[in-house]
C-alpha cells in the first residue's frame, strides 16, 4: 500500500523567501525516508491569505500549513479565518523574535532560526500526531501478537466456537477478528476505560481536540447513558432542569431516577407532516427568567429531523443566569468537521455536549462520546458518576472504533462531508425528478412558531414527503425493503427520512433513486381493508404535570385499559396520571411522562398509534390478552 499523500501549504509574502523555503521543504521530506502513519508530505506555496483559504475550501486533503505572517497582507486575522474553516489543520506560524503571539492551537516558530529540515520535522511529528489511533493501534498489536488467553471472555478469542458442530457458522459469520478483538480488563497494556491512563486516556485527548472540547470521554453504551451521566451529575442530589419536551427519552429517565424537579418546554409541532420542531426561544427566555433557581438547562440540537437550534444567544442567556447547558448532539457529531455545519454547540459555548458517534459517523453502534468545556468542571467528581454507568466488562472493538472514528473526522472529515453534501444534493434533485416524491425545506417543515427564531437544517438528514404518490410512508418503506433491498431511517405519517453519512455512495444513491422513480409511476395506491381511516398525527400538546416524575413512577400504581370493549378510549383514563413513560419509537419523544396529566387528545393518540401498523414501537405500553393498558397512578 503506498503512502498516503498529504499536503502542506506555505503561505507567504515574500516571494524569494517563500521560494526557498518550498524548495528546502521539498528536499528534507525527499530525504526523510521514514515513515509517519504512511503519509509522504507535499508541498504547496500561496501568495496570500485569500489563496491559502481557498485552498483549504477545495482541497480536503490539506492537513498543515505554515504562516509566514511578517509583511502578509490581512496576517492577523489569518489564523482565526483558517479555523474557522478548518479548524483541524495543524498551524505553524513563524513570527519575528519580538512578534506578536497568537491565539488559539497553533506552533510558533522563530523565522529566522528554522531550518527547513526542522520545520518538516515539526509537521510530520503534528500530523503523525493526529493519524495515531493510540488505542486501536494497541488492540491491533496484541491481537496480532497471539498471546493465549487464560481469561475472560469465555469465547477466548472464539476458540470455543471455531470448531464447534453447532456454533461454528455464527463464528464463521462474524469473523475471527470480531472476536480475537473482543477482550478484558486483564490485559493491561490496553488500558482501563474506567480509570484511562496510557493508550484510552491519549485517545480521549486527541478526541477532545478534534471535536473542540476541553475534556472528552467515550462511552460504550450510547448516548442515552451519555445524557444520564451529566445529569446525575450535576442534578444527582435535586434540583430543577429545565429541558425540552421533545428531548430524548434518556433525559426524562435521567429525571426519573435522580429526582429532579423538571421544568417542561413544550415543543413546537409541524402537525401536516408528524415533526416536533425545537422550543421557540421566547419560551426558554421565559422559563429561564421565572425559575432563576434552575440548575441546569437541556435541549437537542439537531433533531432526529434536522432541526438546529440559533445556540449562541439561548445559552449565553442560560450562563447569565448561572445555568449550565447541555445539548444533546447525537445526530450531530459531524457538526464540526465543515463550515457548512457550524457553528455546533461547543462553538456557542455549551458546557456539556453528547455525540452518538456511531449515526452519523463511522464508529459501532453504542459508541458514544462526552464532550466537556465547563469551567467549574470536576473532573474527579465526574469520573465517579460516569464509572457508576460504566461497565466494568467494557467492548473494546467499540474503543477501537472510537478511536479510528475520531481519526477519519480528523484527518478526512472536511472531504468526507463536501463528499456527503454532494451526495444530498443529488438525491434532492433526483427526487424532486420523480414528480411524485418531495424532499422537504427548511420552510416547509419549520413550525409557525420558529419562524423569527434563526433555525437552520442539517442538509444530511433529507424528509421526504409521499403524499402525491398515494402510499403511506409505511407503504413506502415496505416497498423500497421488500421490493428494491433499501432501508431507510424512521417513517411519519406521510415523510420518510434518508440519512446521508459518512456511508454513503454513490452507488446507493443510484439504487434508491431507481426505486423512487419506480415506485412513482405506479400510480396511487388502493389502501388496504384494515388501513386507518385517518393518519396518525404528531403527538398531542403537552398536557400538565401534576406530580414529580420520581413520585409518580416509584409510587403505588395500577393499570387500565387504554380502549373500550366497542373500540373508542377508555374515558375513565382521562384526568388520570400517568406512572410511566409512553414512547413511540423511533422518534423517542415521550408522549406521556411520569406525573403527566393523560388528556384525551393523548388517549387518542396512543390508541391510534397502537392500531396504526405503522411499524412504531410503543415503549412502555403494556399489552394484556391483545388489549393496551396503561400504568396510572394509584
Amino acid at each position: 500500500m503506498s503512502p498516503q499523500p498529504v499536503t502542506v501549504a506555505i503561505v507567504s509574502g515574500d516571494t524569494p523567501r517563500r521560494e526557498n523555503l518550498l524548495a528546502g521543504l521539498a528536499r528534507s521530506a525527499a530525504a526523510d525516508t521514514r515513515r509517519h502513519g504512511d503519509f509522504d508530505l507535499e508541498f504547496t506555496a500561496c501568495d496570500s491569505g485569500d489563496a491559502l483559504l481557498r485552498l483549504a475550501a477545495e482541497r480536503g486533503e490539506l492537513q498543515a500549513a505554515v504562516l509566514d505572517l511578517p509583511g502578509l497582507a490581512g496576517a492577523a486575522a489569518l489564523p482565526e479565518k483558517l479555523r474557522a474553516l478548518r479548524p483541524e489543520l495543524d498551524l505553524f506560524v513563524m513570527v519575528e523574535p519580538e512578534g506578536d503571539t497568537v491565539e488559539g492551537r497553533a506552533e510558533l516558530l522563530d523565522r529566522d532560526d528554522i531550518s527547513p529540515g526542522q520545520l518538516c520535522r515539526h509537521i510530520r511529528s503534528a500530523v503523525a500526531r493526529r493519524a495515531r489511533t493510540p488505542f486501536a493501534d494497541t488492540l491491533r498489536d496484541y491481537v496480532y501478537s497471539a498471546k493465549d488467553a487464560w481469561h475472560t471472555p469465555g469465547h477466548c478469542g472464539g476458540d470455543s466456537l471455531r470448531d464447534s458442530p453447532w456454533v461454528a457458522d455464527f463464528y464463521h459469520m462474524m469473523g475471527e477478528h470480531i472476536f480475537n478483538t473482543d477482550l478484558s480488563v486483564s490485559v493491561q497494556s490496553l488500558d482501563s476505560l474506567l480509570e484511562p491512563h496510557s493508550v484510552i486516556q491519549e485517545a480521549q485527548e486527541l478526541a477532545a481536540e478534534a471535536f473542540g472540547a476541553q475534556h472528552t470521554f467515550f462511552v460504550t453504551n450510547g448516548t442515552s447513558t451519555a445524557n444520564k451521566v451529566i445529569v446525575q451529575h450535576l442534578l444527582g442530589a435535586g434540583g430543577k432542569v429545565i429541558l425540552d419536551q421533545a428531548c430524548h427519552k434518556s433525559v426524562h429517565h435521567a429525571v426519573i431516577l435522580f429526582g429532579a424537579e423538571p421544568v417542561y418546554l413544550p415543543a413546537s409541532v409541524n402537525s401536516r407532516y408528524g415533526m416536533y420542531g425545537p422550543v421557540p426561544q421566547k419560551h426558554v427566555f421565559d422559563a429561564l427568567e421565572q425559575h432563576p433557581e434552575a440548575r441546569l438547562l437541556v435541549l437537542t440540537s439537531c433533531t432526529y429531523d434536522g432541526f438546529r437550534y440559533d445556540l449562541a444567544p439561548i445559552i449565553a442567556a442560560a450562563h447569565e443566569r448561572g445555568v449550565k447547558v447541555l445539548i444533546d448532539e447525537a445526530w450531530y457529531a459531524h457538526g464540526r468537521a465543515h463550515p457548512a455545519f457550524r457553528p455546533n454547540a461547543l462553538d456557542c459555548g455549551a458546557d456539556y455536549v453528547t455525540q452518538s458517534t456511531h449515526k452519523m459517523l463511522s464508529a459501532f453502534s453504542q459508541a458514544s462520546m462526552i464532550h466537556v468545556a465547563d469551567p467549574d468542571f470536576d473532573e474527579h467528581r465526574f469520573r465517579e458518576n460516569l464509572n457508576m454507568h460504566t461497565s466494568t466488562s467494557p467492548q473494546y472493538a467499540m474503543i477501537a472504533s472510537l478511536d479510528v472514528a475520531r481519526k477519519q473526522v480528523s484527518l478526512e472529515g472536511y472531504s468526507q462531508l463536501q463528499r456527503c453534501l454532494g451526495i444530498a444534493t443529488r438525491l434532492r434533485e433526483g427526487i424532486q425528478k420523480t414528480g411524485v416524491f418531495r424532499v422537504l425545506e427548511l420552510e416547509d417543515m419549520l413550525p409557525a412558531s420558529l419562524v423569527d427564531d434563526g433555525i437552520r437544517l442539517d442538509p444530511l438528514k433529507l424528509s421526504v414527503d409521499v403524499s402525491a404518490s398515494g402510499m403511506s410512508a409505511r407503504e413506502v418503506q415496505l416497498a423500497l425493503f421488500e421490493d428494491y433491498g433499501i432501508q431507510i431511517e424512521k417513517v411519519t405519517h406521510n415523510t420518510f427520512t434518508v440519512l446521508v453519512t459518512l456511508g454513503a455512495t454513490q452507488s446507493k444513491v443510484l439504487r434508491l433513486l431507481n426505486a423512487l422513480q419506480k415506485l412513482a409511476r405506479r400510480g396511487p395506491v388502493e389502501p388496504p381493508e384494515d388501513a386507518p381511516e385517518a393518519p396518525v398525527s404528531a403527538l398531542p400538546p403537552l398536557s400538565e404535570f401534576v406530580r414529580l416524575p420520581r413520585e409518580a413512577f416509584f409510587g403505588p400504581a395500577r393499570e387500565r385499559a387504554l380502549d373500550r370493549e366497542d373500540g373508542g378510549i377508555n374515558e375513565a383514563l382521562v384526568g388520570a396520571i400517568s406512572a410511566d413513560q409512553v414512547v413511540p419509537y423511533p422518534p423517542g419523544i415521550p408522549a406521556l411522562n411520569p406525573g403527566q396529566l393523560i388528556t384525551r387528545e393523548v388517549a387518542s393518540f396512543l390508541l391510534a398509534q397502537y392500531r396504526s401498523g405503522n411499524g412504531i414501537e410503543l415503549h412502555g405500553l403494556v399489552e394484556r390478552g391483545g388489549r393496551p393498558y396503561l400504568r396510572v397512578c394509584a
